[in-house]
């Protein structure tokens, strides 16, 4: 095989050898003229600056091909009329680029774009001369994910940078590559030592190159499930931690092995935040209930924060002893008790159970906060599902819709005649939003029914809905009523309706399962598109179909010059009902997303908008009209996922049903860390002043008014 830059090389020769003899046949004619003129236009097409290289590889990367269409060339401003423009390289030929900036912006780019073309080539980056570009090469081969790579990314392993072994190892993870998992448990005992003198809180990013390494390491053998190499590098002979630094606990959380007691037990002393919380909610995860004794004192607001106090509670409720109850109850009468506390006992009593949890359910059913209210439902539901019953008789609704939203959602998964029945009388719900809560609850006959009838509504989140339950619960009639509905939801806001449909149809199978698959290979969606050709691809060796999805419309070039080599970094300012957070937006790592996220916000799009998802030590999740995280612009945006880790302040693009590519307008905010996230969420900016705002938000907290800074004026609606 021809290596692609040969191949590129060879077509740039011959053009300009066919431009010599062009010229040459002319060449008397030519010199006669220019003897006239004062000055001609040149005959060779000017060189790229790398700031247009850059622009270039942004454009392909977003087109999402390596090589552009035949003939392209790079429309270069201001030139002299009559001088050649430049043909347009391939991301190959950038990727041996003499500026190593241009090699390693190429080099994700071809993660990006995720085709087995480009891993001979990053594979051959990893011995390039710099270390950066090594990095990106490495991440990007775990992005693209073909098996063949793990050959040379264990070789990488032992890299002379430390980063590039970290970055190895957290593609081998991705990959799922076990028998790795000594060497890369290897490449964290040698750094290990450094990683100790790390502040065990300390969440700065990012930190020396061996601390780095050391984190991916960590991480890397915590999703390769390899607890042995992990003990090995991290475990004295006292079966203690040598490194107390937030992520060694993450990882003993995530494994859940009995033989890291002694380890998490440690790691729960001191003072701190977030060590503490993984390590006690891996404590509780271990499911002795002897731990209850350690998780008992943290539950103290006097000396400890709510991150800690959030874990130890799911920690006891993940032991399951209804003996822990009295000291839940005895949480809930401590005064100004935090919100996010109080939700999390009132969850965690609804997993346990017991008579003193349904007497409180019950009086909490009219709680003026409706987040409060959900959640004795739930727990009546989940532990005393007959006092639900009765409950629900004299049950009249709830002003609410989050809760009837949630009752339906209940009644759905008990599948009895008494909650079908009381699902049917929902469906003239006056709120639109808890409709998809009442389809998806519905018996399997009557759930097809109210589908066809919901699947060509105006309401696009109730059509999705409609087709995910045609794809369920099939239909005589779904496939042609799929088809239908797919043809009347041109258009580009409708496109996660057009993927469901997709999603839903492949059950069918037929002529008019395959004829929509193929009309949908041209969608104007990309992630309608990638999804039709990895159904049909599924039945093939080679995967025709990733290429003839290919290329999509990018920016053009000097939106793609301004993007490229941006000259600040915009700050967007939430005004919220609890304060005002500072978003700093991250345009190297995420241009067109963060631009986009910029757009919104300038506009207005959050204006009014809630918080619909608040998660203790996890996700605060807003940006969605609705209000009920099934809504967005329903313009999809194409993932722009990079190295950036998730942790506390972290802002990122939320996924439709966890979806690559289905980006809406919708974002979210880390409180915590969340390795677990790494790498597969666009992260397009971080907290940098407010962070006490975010920590205080609750559900329904409203989104009052965005202003844009772009380093010259401050933007916004009022």
């Amino acid at each position: 095989m021809t290596p692609p830059l040969e191949g590129a090389q060879g077509l740039q020769g011959k053009r300009a050898t066919g431009s010599i003899l062009h010229w040459g046949g002319t060449g008397i004619a030519l010199s006669l003229l220019m003897a006239g003129c004062a000055t001609a236009p040149p005959t060779v097409a000017p060189a790229l600056t790398t700031r247009q290289k850059l622009a270039v590889i942004l454009q392909l990367e977003h087109q999402r091909v390596i090589v552009p269409p035949e003939g392209a060339v790079v429309p270069l401003p201001g030139l002299m009329p009559g001088t050649p423009l430049p043909r347009t390289p391939s991301l190959f030929e950038f990727l041996e680029d003499p500026v190593a900036r241009v090699r390693r912006r190429s080099a994700i780019a071809l993660g990006r774009v995720g085709l087995s073309d480009a891993v001979e080539p990053l594979s051959a980056s990893l011995a390039d001369s710099n270390p950066a570009v090594r990095q990106m090469a490495a991440f990007s081969l775990g992005l693209i994910g073909e098996p063949e790579v793990a050959d040379v990314l264990m070789t990488a392993l032992s890299d002379p940078d430390p980063l590039v072994r970290g970055r190895a190892a957290e593609a081998l993870s991705r990959l799922g590559v076990r028998e790795a998992a000594p060497a890369v448990g290897q490449m964290v005992s040698e750094v290990a030592s450094i990683a100790a003198q790390v502040d065990p809180d300390d969440m700065t990013y990012p930190q020396p190159p061996p601390v780095e390494a050391f984190r991916l390491g960590v991480i890397a053998l915590t999703r390769l499930e390899a607890y042995q190499s992990l003990s090995t590098a991290l475990l004295d002979t006292n079966n203690l931690s040598i490194v107390r630094w937030w992520p060694v606990a993450w990882a003993f959380q995530q494994l859940a092995d009995p033989r890291a007691a002694g380890a998490l037990t440690e790691l729960i002393g001191g003072s701190g935040s977030y060590r503490i919380s993984f390590a006690a909610r891996g404590l509780g995860r271990l499911g002795d209930p002897t731990m209850a004794e350690l998780l008992v004192p943290l539950l103290d607001p006097r000396r400890y924060d709510s991150q800690v106090i959030v874990s130890a509670v799911r920690a006891l409720a993940d032991l399951g002893a209804r003996e822990n109850i009295p000291t839940l109850m005895r949480l809930l009468q401590e005064p100004d008790l935090d919100f996010a506390i109080l939700i999390e006992v009132l969850k965690a009593l609804g997993r346990v159970g017991g008579a003193e949890s349904t007497d409180l359910f019950l009086d909490l059913l009219s709680h003026p906060r409706s987040a409060i209210r959900v959640e004795a439902l739930r727990g009546l539901a989940n532990f005393d599902s007959q006092t639900f019953v009765l409950m629900l008789s004299g049950f009249d609704g709830d002003p609410h819709w989050s809760v009837r939203a949630a009752l339906a959602d209940i009644l759905g998964s008990m599948n009895s005649d008494l909650a079908m029945a009381r699902l049917e009388a929902m469906l003239d719900d006056p709120d639109r939003r808890v409709l998809p809560f009442v389809l998806r609850g519905l018996d399997a006959s009557r759930a097809t029914e109210v589908a066809l009838q919901y699947l060509a509504s105006d309401d696009v989140v109730m059509g999705r809905v409609a087709a995910q339950q045609l794809g369920v619960h099939t239909s005589a009639e779904g496939a042609l009523a799929l088809k239908r509905a797919y043809e009347m939801s041109q258009g580009g806001e409708r496109a996660v309706l057009r993927r469901a449909i997709v999603e839903a149809i492949v059950t069918y199978g037929g002529s008019v399962s395959a004829e929509l698959m193929h009309e949908a290979l041209k969608d104007s969606d990309w992630s309608v598109r990638t999804r039709a050709a990895q159904v049909l691809d599924a039945e093939e060796v080679t995967k025709p179909y990733e290429g003839r999805i290919r290329p999509l419309p990018a920016p053009g070039f000097e939106e793609a010059l301004t993007l490229a080599v941006p000259t600040v970094s915009p700050q967007v300012y939430l005004e919220t009902d609890a304060g005002t957070i500072q978003i700093e937006l991250l345009v190297l790592d995420a241009p067109l997303s963060s631009s986009r996220f910029a757009e919104l916000a300038g506009n207005g799009y959050f204006h009014g908008v809630p918080f619909h998802d608040v998660v203790a030590n996890g996700l605060v999740r807003g940006g969605d009209p609705r209000g009920d995280g099934f809504g967005g612009t329903g313009v999809t945006l194409r993932d722009e996922l990079s190295e950036r880790p998730i942790l506390r302040g972290t802002v990122g693009l939320t996924l439709q049903g966890e979806e690559p590519e289905t980006a809406e307008g919708q974002f979210f905010i880390a409180l915590t860390p969340q390795p677990e996230l790494d790498g597969h969420y666009t992260v397009i900016g971080r907290v940098v002043d407010g962070m006490a705002v975010v920590d205080g938000l609750t559900q329904w907290d409203v989104i009052r008014r965005t202003r844009v800074w772009d380093g010259v004026s401050m933007t916004g609606l009022e």
